[in-house]
């Protein structure tokens, strides 16, 4: 069977948005981004806080972040997947923080493999992964440890529901940084049992000696060249 790409209803970066939620959650995610929002438009600056342009960055940094202005999404995670050396696939034991954002990225992976196949459970997925999410993550969820848990359940309904055949394995690139080092990316592509394929980008960020996850979206699909498909390193299924 011809492989292809696979292009399923995805209700934002969370799947969060009307309809896909029950009001009351939905209600306290729509509160928490409006109060996030008056917070950051009426935050004082802090004498740290530096602006893009007073910063002294070399001429190769600087068309470094102009090449990556100037891209797409699409185009970014196609030149991301391209760029990709393989790397060995050993899935990190759990542990209270990472450190390292290769460990966190193939830990995280794993966790958002088995929650969209069904294999973990909302309440699991979000005991397991909420150590490791980002404060800006969590600022998206409901602030009720019940909404949350009841959040990620629907949304792993949801998921599932559109989900035209099951997802059989995944693939997963080596997490890049940049030029700080202190944020990260790496894509994951599920692969269903009809030869199907839906690709995830993972974010990451440092803070002080810990990476944590900042969000985890749908990639758009593309095409891929047969040379860069030893980018992905296989996990689960033949």
């Amino acid at each position: 069977m011809k492989k292809g790409l696979l292009i399923i209803p995805i209700c934002s970066s969370l799947l969060f948005a009307s309809g896909c939620l029950p009001s009351n959650v939905q209600d306290e995610i729509e509160k928490v981004e409006k109060e996030n929002s008056e917070k950051e438009e009426n935050a004082p600056k802090s004498e740290e806080d530096v602006a893009p342009e007073d910063v002294e960055i070399s001429d190769e940094q600087k068309e470094v972040i102009e090449d990556q202005d100037a891209i797409s999404k699409e185009e970014a995670v196609n030149q991301l997947i391209e760029e990709q050396k393989s790397i060995e696939i050993t899935l990190p034991n759990e542990k209270k923080k990472f450190t390292s954002e290769q460990e966190l990225s193939q830990y995280m992976s794993n966790l958002f493999y088995l929650f969209h196949k069904g294999d973990l459970s909302g309440e699991k997925f979000y005991e397991k992964a909420k150590p490791h999410f980002h404060e800006d993550f969590l600022a998206m969820l409901p602030s009720s440890e019940l909404d949350r848990v009841e959040t990620f359940e629907i949304l792993q309904y949801t998921f599932l529901q559109y989900l035209p055949a099951p997802i059989e394995s995944y693939e997963i690139t080596e997490a890049t940084t940049n030029i700080r080092g202190d944020e990260g990316e790496s894509v994951r592509k599920y692969i269903t049992d009809d030869s199907r394929f839906i690709y995830y980008l993972l974010t990451m960020k440092k803070v002080n000696d810990q990476w944590f996850v900042t969000d985890d979206s749908p990639a758009p699909p593309y095409e891929i060249d047969p040379a860069t498909e030893s980018s992905f390193k296989k996990i689960g299924g033949e």
